[in-house]
């Protein structure tokens, strides 16, 4: 009964360890919490370069982005519509280099990112004014301004790291 006992823990606490790799940790606090320096993190892959190819190939539609500093690590944390149900999906950390998926785990998703009439995200990521060299999406969410889908897009200037906000439609 002991050995049996002390197997069922060992599972429990390899599979606890196992999940706990594979997913993704919560959100920083706040937008820019933690970047270092700069908005600019080196080899960036730029959301209006990634944004049209994204979805089929490591998410679902892209409903939210978020630029990230994790573990001495830049990532998008990216938001997305998976599966047939409508108010479950997927957030994913993708490397700012390659865009590999480096965790991922399920969410709810909020009534603006449920709504399949707004905007795609490369659509919004084009008309935000984001241009190299600056500024740079660092966050982009579905919201619903006077009933109408839109997106909440900020900006980031790579040189001051001044955060502006913008709504497209």
């Amino acid at each position: 009964m002991k050995r049996r006992a002390m197997a069922a823990c060992a599972t429990t606490v390899l599979l606890g360890i196992l999940v706990g790799c594979a997913s993704a940790p919560p959100p920083q606090r706040a937008l820019g919490y933690g970047y270092p320096g700069t908005c600019l993190p080196d080899q960036l892959s730029w959301p209006t370069d990634f944004l049209e190819s994204l979805p089929g190939e490591s998410t679902g539609t892209v409903v939210g982005l978020r630029l990230e500093y994790l573990d001495e690590k830049w990532v998008w944390r990216v938001r997305s519509v998976t599966g047939s149900d409508p108010t479950r999906g997927e957030e994913a950390l993708l490397d700012v280099q390659t865009l590999k998926k480096r965790a991922s785990h399920e969410v709810d998703l909020t009534d603006a990112e449920q709504r399949a009439d707004a905007p795609s995200a490369w659509a919004a990521a084009q008309q935000s004014g984001e241009t190299y060299p600056s500024p740079l999406i660092i966050d982009m969410k579905r919201i619903v301004d006077d009933g109408t889908p839109a997106w909440q897009v900020t900006t980031c200037n790579t040189e001051t790291s001044a955060q502006a906000k913008v709504i497209v439609r």
